[in-house]
């Protein structure tokens, strides 16, 4: 059995483009057709595979010409005669808009789609909102107070052409350094981050979403808004004066060892019933350039 001729029929070239996604997606179908003559008997799966004379079926995920990421999904075949079939060709896959002259539709081109929210969660508070101290009348500290935090959040996904998962990674641990989406540099971080792949990890894109976090500076400054923020107290202090400080157990008016930790100043000095409280900030995150993400 042989394959004896393939040739396009231009009168059965069909396509049409529909918005979606708010205006933010394109997505394109196409459809071709392909006349093959072939001797009497011919299988189903040959007249699918055909080519002859340097003309051929187009295979599976084969881009459309000029869209590289529409590409053929789907085949049939039509008898016609025992020495005529018509397969037919169909294409689907998004397409975006360029300005520049010259480049490809391409979905990299299509904008990003941005969604505001915010997210509330209740944290343990050890002062008031004026920076009092939450203490008795005796100035011992009390506990099991909570406030609610509310934290701006955008969720932008974007169409690229590479993911790095080992880039993500370290994304993940860190704050912005520049400003970003008009929050300063330490007040913004990515709590989510994930990719999935389109077509296939060769011929295809990728969709990536990232979900951020927004803190503002309560009680510190932008660069220190996702510090650990904790109230300075133990129950030893620092006591003299170089060279003769040293550290020892803390004690209560009556000179008896504490059994509960005292307020401590910055060189860890106890600080008298009544003082103003001081709190260590602790860097947990590391400091990146969230604008050479490329999200927005």
């Amino acid at each position: 059995m042989t394959i004896n001729g393939v040739d396009k029929m231009w009168s059965r070239s069909s396509g049409d483009a529909t918005f979606s996604d708010k205006f933010r997606r394109l997505d394109a179908n196409f459809e071709e057709a392909y006349q093959v003559l072939h001797t009497v008997g011919e299988t189903r799966v040959n007249i699918l595979n055909a080519e002859k004379d340097g003309n051929r079926i187009p295979y599976a995920g084969e881009p459309y010409p000029g869209f590289p990421f529409v590409v053929a999904v789907s085949a049939s075949v039509e008898t016609v005669s025992p020495i005529l079939s018509i397969v037919s060709i169909k294409y689907s896959g998004e397409i975006g808009r360029s300005n520049r002259t010259g480049d490809q539709p391409s979905p990299l081109f299509a904008p990003p789609k941005i969604d505001w929210d915010d997210v509330e969660t209740e944290e343990d508070v050890d002062e008031d909102f004026d920076g009092n101290p939450i203490v008795t009348a005796n100035f011992e500290p009390l506990t099991g107070i909570k406030r609610p935090i509310a934290d701006q959040t955008v969720t932008i996904r974007r169409n690229f052409q590479l993911f790095n998962s080992y880039v993500q990674a370290r994304y993940r641990q860190a704050v912005n350094s520049d400003m970003f989406l008009g929050w300063p540099p330490g007040t913004a971080r990515i709590v989510k981050f994930s990719a999935s792949n389109v077509i296939d990890s060769n011929l295809g894109y990728w969709e990536v979403t990232a979900t951020i976090q927004f803190r503002y500076p309560y009680k510190t400054t932008p660069d220190k808004a996702w510090y650990k923020r904790v109230l300075h107290q133990g129950f030893y202090e620092r006591v003299g004066t170089a060279p003769n400080e040293r550290i020892v157990r803390a004690t209560d008016g009556d000179q008896m060892p504490v059994n509960k930790p005292v307020l401590l100043d910055e060189d860890g000095v106890k600080i008298p019933d009544g003082g103003t409280p001081y709190y260590k900030e602790f860097k947990i995150f590391d400091s990146l350039p969230f604008s050479l993400l490329g999200l927005i």
